[in-house]
């Protein structure tokens, strides 16, 4: 999976449905990620497979078709994201995830790089990323392993969405509330001066082209609850 269908997988797994998708005159093309920069060159070195091994190759395979399953059934997520009856089956197709992935942890622990590789570590993540029962079990998990067993980018999505759920302020602007109007306006942050070079760290665009992705993806943001530098 390439990093931006990757990013888009992740923006929306926990964005819920909205009362409607933008007009497609108002929906924004974005500008290519750059492959040459900083946080771009931490997500090869993470990803890079070539010459790499790992222990369970049965398991690499069975995440891999959970992570397919996953991204089949949101294929339409940008059209349908006002849909109540996809939202359900979105709903019911996640809850399942959740119990395999939960199956998984139980008998193998955390997918890690050493054990399924870096493909089949991020498949993992993608599911815990869709599900809030896993994920304080699997951020403890985390925190718990040598680093490099986990991508850094997909710790960092996941220790927002579990301290924004936590009611505390996140630290590297991946996490957005949607409100009942259908807006997404951006989750409380700490250190925003520092924010941009945690992002470089973790592995994650800027965030102006993060919340371009999410436009172009047909989510509504309040750009006026971004930080002074992205919003217009």
């Amino acid at each position: 999976m390439s990093r931006r269908l990757y990013f888009l997988a992740v923006l929306l797994s926990s964005c819920g449905t909205t009362p409607g998708a933008p007009p497609v005159s108002q929906i924004p093309v974005c500008t290519p990620l750059d492959s040459t920069a900083a946080w771009a060159r931490a997500n090869r070195a993470w990803s890079q497979e070539a010459g790499q091994s790992w222990s369970n190759d049965s398991l690499r395979r069975v995440l891999l078709e959970l992570r397919d399953q996953d991204q089949s059934a949101r294929a339409d997520f940008g059209s349908r994201i006002g849909d109540s009856v996809y939202a359900r089956h979105l709903t019911t197709i996640d809850s399942v995830l959740a119990t395999k992935m939960a199956e998984i942890l139980d008998r193998f622990g955390l997918p890690t790089r050493s054990m399924v590789g870096a493909a089949g570590s991020d498949a993992a993540m993608l599911i815990v990323q869709h599900n809030w029962s896993l994920q304080e079990r699997v951020l403890a998990l985390v925190e718990a392993l040598p680093p490099g067993q986990i991508s850094p980018q997909a710790l960092a999505m996941l220790e927002d969405r579990v301290r924004v759920h936590q009611g505390k302020p996140q630290r590297f602007g991946t996490q957005f509330n949607s409100g009942a109007d259908g807006i997404f306006r951006f989750a409380a942050t700490s250190d925003l001066p520092g924010l941009a070079a945690r992002r470089v760290q973790a592995g994650l665009p800027p965030l102006a082209q993060y919340v371009c992705l999410m436009e172009e993806a047909g989510m509504r943001i309040d750009r006026s609850s971004l930080p002074r530098e992205v919003s217009p």
